[in-house]
């Protein structure tokens, strides 16, 4: 088949040559084109040197194709092999984005639930507190208002006696003693 080719294409390229050579005079008033036969032998040698060529060295060409074949199918088989992986590789990123998307929803619920029960006992403990410093501020105050009235008792009572001696020791009446008398009852009632 290669060497039916070879002959063909010698053919294609030295007929036109040879038709154009010979080529009858088509009419009185044409000259026929004469066709130097240096012309004629150059194409002859022109054509051996292709057949030359093309026989010479057709094992390296068809070694070289048969190379270029080769690596081209190896690189058709590389690319065939990468585009797999790539596709691959997209339907694992894929799946990961969609997988990522689902727990993405989870995470967040857990993150708002986890949210509010830590603001839930964030509240709780915050009313507790506050409930435990109202309670010790009204026990306090209710310690500092005993305080003060056992103050005032006492200084009630240092200045009655204060009083009383002053009065006693001023020269003072029987009617004067009596009345002092029942005023100092009736102070002593009122702090107790």
């Amino acid at each position: 088949m290669v060497k039916m080719k070879l002959i063909l294409n010698l053919l294609v390229f030295i007929l036109p040559t040879l038709v154009f050579a010979s080529s009858p005079e088509h009419g009185s008033g044409h000259h026929p084109i004469e066709v130097p036969t240096s012309v004629i032998y150059q194409a002859i040698n022109v054509g051996i040197l292709i057949f030359a060529l093309i026989y010479f060295t057709k094992a390296e060409i068809g070694s070289f194709f048969a190379g270029r074949k080769t690596a081209y199918l190896q690189a058709a088989q590389k690319a065939a092999f990468a585009r797999e992986q790539a596709e691959k590789e997209f339907e694992e990123l894929k799946n990961k984005i969609a997988q990522l998307d689902k727990t993405r929803e989870e995470q967040l619920n857990k993150a708002k639930a986890h949210a509010e029960d830590l603001k839930r006992q964030i509240v709780n403990e915050a009313d507790l507190v506050s409930k435990r410093i109202r309670s010790e501020a009204e026990i306090t105050a209710k310690l500092e208002i005993q305080r003060a009235q056992n103050e005032l008792r006492h200084q009630l009572l240092s200045d009655s006696m204060t009083a009383a001696q002053n009065v006693l020791s001023k020269d003072i009446g029987a009617g004067d003693q009596q009345k002092l008398q029942n005023e100092f009852i009736k102070n002593i009632e009122v702090t107790i």
